[in-house]
């Protein structure tokens, strides 16, 4: 079974999340290589190479995880090491692929993290740019999982022609959250577009995180008419 991840690198001034290379597990080997179209737009605004990878052209492979990867998972031997894998879901004995998933290998000291690849069945995601809505302070005491969301398009947004406002109806009030990752929009508005039906609901909240993007994680399953 191929398991594969997106290694998303963000902008640190404008925040654009561009899609710059590929992870993958399949029989027992770890792969990781750099793909296009998005690589050479991050490399002109500012990307360089994801630490440990420094050759563009180069298909990486491993028999174990690579250390400049690995080192972005909890640590066994942190004494909270348990607390952090019940935070997530996982189970003591996850595999590091399962770990590097759930976690998105995030850290705060730079602007990495790894995303499964778009899946129209059924799609999860931190709520991207939570940061810069007031709504969020207006609704932190009335919001709660398995709140039901709205996605609404929103063509005219000067930084992406495929942004999907992620937006909370509560008590006949609305709330702008933030958005649909960049990484997930484009094929997710070809589908609302196409007035495929949804439900979206919050899945987890963790205003607690020094990650402002973990602030909330949303939970979308688009409904087909067979």
């Amino acid at each position: 079974m191929k398991n594969e991840l997106w290694l998303i690198w963000k902008n640190p001034e404008t925040r654009r999340e561009y899609k710059v290379g590929s992870l993958t597990f399949c029989n027992n080997i770890y792969t990781f290589k750099y793909v296009n179209p998005e690589l050479n737009d991050a490399l002109n605004n500012g990307f360089d190479y994801f630490p440990g990878f420094d050759k563009l052209d180069k298909t990486y492979s491993s028999k174990e995880l690579f250390a400049n990867i690995e080192t972005r998972l909890p640590n066994p031997k942190r004494p909270d090491y348990l607390e952090i894998l019940n935070l997530y879901n996982l189970e003591k004995n996850s595999t590091k692929i399962e770990i590097l998933k759930a976690t998105k290998g995030r850290l705060i000291t730079d602007n990495y993290e790894f995303v499964p690849p778009f899946d129209k069945n059924k799609i999860e995601f931190d709520i991207a740019g939570t940061r810069y809505f007031k709504d969020i302070s207006k609704c932190k005491k009335i919001i709660n999982v398995n709140d039901n969301l709205l996605l609404e398009l929103e063509p005219n947004n000067k930084y992406d022609l495929n942004a999907i406002k992620v937006i909370l109806s509560k008590n006949g009030k609305l709330y702008h959250l933030g958005y649909v990752p960049r990484y997930y929009s484009y094929e997710l508005t070809k589908l609302l577009k196409n007035s495929v039906k949804y439900s979206a609901m919050i899945k987890s909240l963790n205003f607690e995180s020094d990650i402002y993007d973990e602030d909330i994680t949303a939970i979308v399953r688009l409904i087909f008419n067979n």
